[in-house]
């Protein structure tokens, strides 16, 4: 039997029925490519198996992990689908972050507006806009806030189906739950994508592909680096095992998503000239250890980060609410009573 470089059979049977339409398909292997595989790939997979134990369970297993590890992949995979599509989503994969920590030119990254209304406006005060700057910490930051809120139905469903009136709403509540953990899986692998994303220093700034038309005087390359940067070199110099290693341990931000995410971004900006200068080095040839240890570095990062965040909105979700009129996950869970109509609907 065939086994991929992530060590899952060529050809396998589908896990979990239930989300078998929904994955199949991604756990035929494939070709890796770039960060967008083999990167995307490695870094969610180190970022779930390092879920800590207090997350549900179903969240927990071998299967689930290799489910977000392809679904990682969807955002690049959705590509060419057309107009508007493309132009409305494209933007979302990266932020052009200028030599003075400012999105090109205008709002600083650790005082982004609170929507992206708000951002446009401030860009377009600068002379730009949001689709040639992109959008990446929205991307991060929506993509938590709705996971967050997948977690907040769940804790609420798993009560419900204990303590329903009536046997009807025990098993309404019941497939809730299995429809909102089929949902977390899907939102939380497509939203990994972004996360990721995230740590590659290319998707931070505006030297996204060669220095570019700014001031060089370190003389740093032009050329379209962007690519093999994060391609083949990627493939050759990564595993998971390395990746996991480097992962430094989950520690309480104590700020909100918002300044979470504006940190790591500004962490990936930094690292924007040490890339160029390891490229003019010769340091992302073949095996340089140098090369290695910077991927290396990165990939961790951003699994740490995915591993984080995942934490942290599950904590959050506790206080988020649900139904209508809204009522906290926590008052459901303390009350081990969950207000069928409120969640079901009166209608």
């Amino acid at each position: 039997m065939t086994v991929s470089r992530f060590g899952y059979p060529a050809v396998m049977r589908p896990i979990l029925p239930l989300l078998a339409a929904l994955v199949l398909v991604g756990f035929r292997p494939a070709p890796a490519l770039a960060w967008e595989d083999t990167g995307h790939r490695l870094l969610t997979l180190a970022g779930a198996e390092s879920f800590p134990a207090g997350l549900p369970e179903f969240l927990r297993t071998p299967q689930t992990a290799r489910m977000l590890m392809e679904l990682a992949r969807e955002p690049d995979r959705s590509k060419g689908a057309g107009q508007p599509h493309d132009a409305d989503l494209d933007p979302g994969h990266f932020i052009d972050v200028d030599d003075a920590g400012r999105a090109n030119g205008g709002p600083s990254l650790s005082e982004l507006p609170a929507n992206r209304a708000a951002y446009e406006k401030a860009l377009q005060a600068a002379g730009t806009d949001s689709w040639k700057t992109g959008w990446l910490p929205y991307s991060i930051i929506e993509g938590w806030q709705q996971l967050t809120k997948d977690f907040a139905y769940w804790r609420a469903a798993r009560v419900g189906e204990r303590s329903g009136k009536t046997a009807a709403e025990r098993a309404w509540f019941a497939d809730d739950r299995k429809l909102r953990e089929m949902l977390i899986i899907r939102d939380l692998g497509y939203w990994s994508h972004f996360v990721g994303d995230g740590s590659q220093p290319l998707h931070a700034t505006v030297h996204f592909n060669g220095w570019g038309d700014f001031p060089n005087p370190h003389n740093y390359t032009r050329e379209k680096i962007h690519s093999p940067f994060e391609g083949a070199f990627v493939h050759d110099n990564a595993t998971e095992a390395e990746v996991k290693a480097l992962m430094p341990p989950y520690q309480a931000c104590g700020c909100t998503v918002q300044q979470a995410t504006a940190r790591y971004l500004l962490a990936s900006a930094a690292k924007v000239e040490p890339l160029y200068r390891l490229w003019d080095q010769g340091g992302f040839k073949g095996t340089d250890p140098r090369g290695r240890a910077f991927v290396l570095e990165r990939l961790a990062a951003g699994a740490a980060e995915l591993r984080d965040l995942v934490t942290d909105a599950w904590t959050a979700s506790a206080s988020a609410t649900v139904g209508y009129p809204a009522v906290t996950a926590r008052s459901i869970e303390e009350s081990g009573v969950a207000p069928f109509e409120t969640i079901y609907g009166r209608e």
